[in-house]
């Protein structure tokens, strides 16, 4: 099993547990019209939210960071944005896994970005990858557009991937992987929106 596929679960937790923070419940029969947390700018131990984040809302510098592209982060089709993210995607080392994570986040929006961030940090307690040396390299072998709902930009992307290391990860077997894929257009061209590994 790829490292990448492990940790998935890790990250869609890491962000449900980061964006769960940032949600603000009201109690509508609820009466009482005093404030329960302090009006001040200091944080205490009944008030987990910071004060720039309380009712839902994100600071502008981080509002902006979550949504600033590279420069060259756009492809002119979709199959070109498919295979540039998919080839970053299934080659990397222990010592570059993290800034490939954080590449891949530079050049996608939504679900994509949200999860390219939470792998990279994630992995950054990882002992596991460095320790076993685990490296991955790959290829795309073939994009098409999903037999359904393709009006709504649904591609599955197809690599062949082979994964290194010492111990469990010794002479492992090449081997095909599925992943169901979304993007967007933008006024530069296609950015991947969604990248979800399916085996």
């Amino acid at each position: 099993m790829r490292p990448s596929n492990i940790l998935t679960p890790l990250a869609a937790l890491l962000l449900a547990t980061t964006l769960g923070g940032c949600i603000s419940i009201h109690d509508p029969d609820t009466n009482n019209p005093t404030p329960t947390t302090p009006t001040t700018g200091r944080q205490t131990a009944t008030d987990p939210v910071p004060v720039n984040e309380r009712g839902g809302a994100i600071p502008a510098v981080a509002r902006t960071a979550q949504s600033t592209l590279a420069p060259d982060a756009a492809s002119s089709t979709p199959q070109a944005a498919l295979e540039r993210y998919g080839t970053l995607w299934c080659n990397w080392t222990a010592a570059t896994v993290i800034a490939r994570q954080r590449q891949l986040a530079s050049i996608s929006l939504g679900q994509a970005r949200a999860e390219a961030l939470a792998a990279a940090a994630s992995l950054a307690a990882d002992s596991t990858l460095a320790s076993s040396q685990v490296a991955n390299s790959g290829q795309v072998v073939a994009i098409t557009p999903a037999l359904a709902d393709t009006a709504a930009g649904d591609w599955v992307v197809v690599t062949r991937e082979q994964t290194t290391g010492q111990g469990d990860y010794q002479g492992l077997p090449a081997t095909l992987h599925v992943t169901y894929a979304q993007l967007t257009h933008t006024p530069d061209g296609w950015i991947v929106t969604v990248w979800a590994a399916q085996s």
